[in-house]
Parts: structure tokens; sequence; C-alpha cells
């Protein structure tokens, strides 16, 4: 029996919101954990490297000391909302009936691929050049009706590979040759990647030929997904990482994501008045005053996604 999948279900689920806790604070995170967790927040001490995104946090939590630095760099951080499409590593029948493979037997040639589910979909196979062969992929069906992510701005695909260089692909039409959209991405043999493509980067593709004059894809009505290790780039280029032989890529989800709000600054102590700080740089801040808290600079009030009780049980714990 074949499993129908009720494309429903595909609602993009985000995670846990997280507050990025920073300097001395960070030692009382425990307790802070525990403040939150029922109000549905996680907690962050890492370090992030200045270029790296912050993803599902709309708090930063830090004193006085070294906040111009911190103003600094959330002024140029990207700032992501991400949510989880579809969760490989706890498959659901419908979703492993979605994909099969598609190699380059359909020319002539000799390679292989099969898809297997352990700790995520496992796109596995052998590839080679011969007779004028040179790739393999896994590919859905076509989902009816289309998935409409209309609102996020791409996907985002965790994956452990190893080293090769691979495609991600996306149709927006129903039919089987229609034009596909195409990321290439390099995979690390060590370490997961996080994959991020936004839709209106996708190359429109027919056969590997790009289609200068094709309209963006349309992410309203997603057809069908594809994975795919080529020997080609696109227009004849080759792939500068494509090795013939065994390959194996593991893809643990599928999510989705879009540019979110700078996250709102919570000073946790000091006495200089920051508020003209916090407008220059587009950012809404919060400081204790009395048992209450104040909201300054950029706003004079917290965006509609912050709990104000995660802001006095922060004031709470850490005041």
């Amino acid at each position: 029996m074949t499993e129908t999948l009720d494309t429903s279900s595909l609602v993009p689920a985000p995670p846990k919101q997280r507050l990025w806790l920073l300097a001395e604070a960070a030692e009382k995170s425990p307790a802070l954990i525990q403040g939150l967790a029922a109000l549905g927040y996680g907690v962050t001490t890492e370090t992030l490297e200045p270029d790296q995104a912050l993803v599902n946090i709309p708090l930063v939590v830090c004193d006085e000391l070294g906040i111009k630095s911190l103003l600094e760099q959330l002024q140029h951080r990207m700032i992501y909302q991400q949510a989880i499409l579809i969760e490989f590593r706890q498959p659901d029948p419908a979703v492993e009936a979605l994909w099969g493979s598609l190699d380059d037997g359909v020319m002539g040639g000799v390679s292989t691929s099969q898809v297997q589910w352990q700790e995520g979909l496992r796109f596995v196979g052998k590839v080679s050049t011969a007779n004028s062969g040179g790739f393999a992929s896994i590919r859905t069906r076509n989902i009816e009706p289309p998935l409409n992510l209309g609102q996020w701005q791409g996907t985002v695909l965790q994956v452990q590979g190893d080293g090769q260089r691979y495609k991600w692909i996306l149709r927006d039409d129903s039919g089987w040759d229609s034009l596909a959209y195409c990321r290439s991405f390099d995979t690390d043999t060590t370490l997961p990647s996080l994959i991020r493509t936004s839709f209106r980067e996708m190359v429109a593709t027919r056969r590997a030929r790009t289609v200068p004059d094709a309209s963006p894809l349309n992410p309203t009505q997603l057809y069908s997904m594809q994975l795919m290790l080529s020997k080609f780039e696109y227009d004849g280029e080759l792939n500068p990482a494509f090795n013939a032989g065994s390959f194996g890529l593991t893809v643990q989800s599928l999510g989705v994501y879009r540019q979110g709000p700078k996250p709102v600054v919570v000073i946790l102590q000091g006495t200089e008045d920051l508020s003209q700080p916090l407008a220059e740089a587009g950012l809404t801040g919060v400081i204790p005053q009395g048992q209450e808290f104040a909201v300054i600079g950029a706003n004079k009030n917290l965006p509609p996604e912050v709990n104000p009780a995660a802001i006095n049980t922060i004031f709470e714990i850490l005041g």
C-alpha cells in the first residue's frame, strides 16, 4: 500500500526560542534555564563568531560592560527566524515513500544510488562516468497539493557529507522535465554542514544548462525536491570536487528561514544612559526600573514576539 502524504502536516514548526546570555551573567545560566523553561525559552551561552548569524534568538542579555561593541555587532549580524519542515531523523512512512532514485541509467550510464534511512535520509551509491554518464540522484514524486512556502525566504539543509559537492534542486511545476532550480553545495567529511539557500538565488536549469531568462523559483507551489551528485556543474563546467566511486550524504533535517527582527538587548545593570546608542543602532533595549523594567532605544514598547514575563524572570534571577 502506498503511503499518502498529508501535505497539511508539512507546516514549518519553529524550534524553541533562545536567549543569548553573555559575559558574567553566563555563570547563572542553570537557574535561568530552569526559570525560562515554562515560558518556552531556551538559553545559549556559546561564543559566536562575528559573522555568524543569530537564529531564533529574540533576546540578548548582557551587562553594561562592552555594550557598545555588542551593539555594533548586532547592527551587522544577520538575524534569522528558522523552522523545521521535515525532521528526517524521525522518518514518517509517507515522507519515506516520496523518495526514489533517478540516475544516469536513463541516458545509458551505469551510476546507481539508493535511499536509506539511518540517522536521517541517506543518499548513497556509486557514480561512474562510463558510457557518457556521471550523475546519481534521488528525487521525490510530485507533492500534491504542492508546498506553499511563500512566507519564507529559503531552505536550510542540515547535512553530513563526504567532501563532495552536491546539488539541491526544487521544482515549481508538476512537469517531469520542468525547470530545475539548483543550488550547489560543498560538504565536510568530519563536521555537519548547514546549507542555507535563498529561493531567489537558486539557478534555473534544464538538464544542467542554465536558463538565464527564466523567472525566479515560485516558493508558493513547490512540487518536488531532489539531491544530486554530478560530474558537471552548469553549462558544461566540471564539478571541481567530483570523485567517481562510492559516495554518501546524510540529510538530517530540512528547514526554512526568513530574516527576523533585531533582538531586544536586556541590560542587567549600569548607570550610563544607553538610550541614544541603542536608538542609533536601530535596537531596542530594556533596563531594570524598580520592580519593573523600562524599554529604551529605537522603540518604546517590546515587540510582540517577546514575552514580558521572560524579561521579568531574567531580572529576578540575574539582577
